[in-house]
Parts: structure tokens; sequence; C-alpha cells
């Protein structure tokens, strides 16, 4: 007999349960001034626990931060009572409405879709992703010496996390940028550890941005080259954050890409070589019931 429970879990989220919540989630919930606005719950199977949800409350909705159920506890009923108690939360604080982000495909995207639609959801926008598993990236001439031993990072190029307050500065004012790309705009969604530049003279020419997208999946949010970029510049960063990305999964995840225009598209054509799963990036929102 299978035996599902679920705990209220604070801001510093026990060792059991942080693997399932995002590592910029956490991040996030640790640095917040006022925790209350989370809800974070751990789901326990049997026992044990084997999933997370995430909601950060603000004014008149929620926002679903992370959401992961073990693979081994999936089809079990978890992600339905999880999300009613969520709904349930958000009703005694008189918010209109839970907003969610996922990246999916087959089964998977048809049971959360399923799930949205069965408490009155709008599934909002739809968007395809390009999701290219790491073995297939050991054979590519682009970015598989990143993943062989011996490989070492370009000392042109610098993570994130590494930059200084001046270069990070520099990025995001940077002119020729778009204010959509720039990692100030993107907020939490660049992870400093994942994300990339390339540095001529100390001044960044060139970056590429991601984050992870749940357990194993990462994304490129982001990507620039400026003007003074040199040539395999862009290579470089590629094989750069990929080689991040294998380091923190342990060598096995999926990193997706978004052919969103003519030229993203191009792009990830190039960088895959067409050799990709076709996934779906969805935007659904699910209204609040409140008792008046």
């Amino acid at each position: 007999m299978v035996n599902i429970s679920f705990c209220r879990l604070g801001r510093i989220i026990p060792e059991s349960f942080a693997g399932y919540v995002l590592p910029y989630v956490r991040r996030q919930i640790s640095r917040a001034d006022n925790g209350s606005s989370y809800m974070v719950i751990g789901a326990m199977w049997n026992g044990l626990a084997c999933g997370a949800a995430v909601v950060k409350w603000e004014e008149n909705e929620g926002n679903l931060l992370s959401l992961f159920i073990d693979p081994k506890a999936r089809r079990c009923g978890i992600a339905e009572p999880m999300s009613d108690l969520i709904l349930e939360e958000g009703a005694a604080l008189g918010k209109d409405s839970l907003n969610l982000e996922y990246i999916l495909k087959d089964e998977e995207l048809t049971a959360m879709d399923a799930l949205v639609r069965a408490r009155g959801g709008d599934l909002d926008t739809s968007d395809p992703v390009c999701g290219m598993k790491s073995e297939d990236f050991l054979d590519s001439p682009l970015v598989g010496p990143a993943l062989h031993a011996g490989w070492k990072r370009p000392g042109s190029i610098v993570l994130f996390s590494e930059l200084t307050p001046a270069q990070l500065d520099a990025v995001n004012t940077e002119t020729g940028l778009p204010f959509y790309l720039r990692p100030s705009f993107l907020g939490e969604r660049v992870d400093p550890a994942l994300s990339a530049v390339y540095l001529v003279d100390d001044e960044p020419v060139a970056f590429v941005l991601g984050f992870q997208s749940g357990d194993r999946m990462f994304c490129q949010s982001s990507v620039w080259r400026g003007p003074n970029a040199p040539e395999g510049s862009f290579r470089a960063l590629i094989c750069t954050q990929i080689n991040q990305c294998w380091y923190r999964s342990g060598g096995n995840f999926v990193f997706f890409i978004s052919p969103i225009n003519p030229r993203s598209a191009a792009m990830a054509e190039w960088f895959t070589g067409g050799n990709y799963d076709p996934y779906t990036q969805r935007d659904a929102e699910i209204p609040i019931n409140r008792e008046e």
C-alpha cells in the first residue's frame, strides 16, 4: 500500500528534499527578506522524501517556481493533491491565479496539461524547444571536446560568478545589447555557474547565459556577441557552458535551446547538428477560486 503525505518546509530546506528544488530557487528562498511569501511543500512516499514544490506569492497571484517528483514515485497520485494544497493556500491568501511554466514532451507534457485543465486552467502560450541529450554531445565536433578529460576552459573566458563588479556592470550597460537579453533583466534565471563571458583586454565582448530548469535539465536563456568578439568566441563559450552543465549533473542531462526566431532557430540547428528532440515550453495559468 502506498502512503502519500505532505509537509511544509521552511527557508532552509532539509537535505532529503533539497535535491527536488532547483538550485537558483533554493538560493532565492534563502536570501528572501520575507520567507512567508514562499510556500515550500515536501512530498513523502511511504515516509521517504520523493518531491517538492515551491510557490512565490505576489500581490494578486502565485508563481510556481519549482516542482519535481522523483521518477520512482510518479504516477502515484502525488502532483494532483500537491497542486490542490497550493490552490487552497492561494485561496486563503486571497490570490487570483497560479502561474506555471514548464518544458516537457510526450506523456509528461500531456499529463501536466491535463492537470492544469482539470483545475480550470488555461494554456496561455506554447513555444517549441530543442532538447539535446548530453550523450549526443560526446561525438559532436562542436562541443564534444568539452565533455572529455583534459579539456580546459580558455583563459579569455570567465564564469559570471568570477566577474568583477565593473565587468558585470559593463555587460548590463552594453549599448548594443537589447534589454531583454541583459542579465539584470533575466534576474534569477541567470545561474552564475552556468553563464560565461568572453573578455578582450578585460572587457566583455560576448556571453552565454544559462539556468537549471529541472532535474538534470538546463536552458540557454540568452546569447550575445558584440562587434569586437573574435571568431571562435561563441564556440568557446558554448563549450564552457556545456562543460559546466556536465560538471553539475554528473554527466547525464538535457540541454535546451528555444528557436523563437529565424536567427535562434539557425543557431539551434548549428549547435545541435539537427540532432535534437522536440519539446514544448508552456506558460499556463490556473484560476484560484476564492470564497467571498
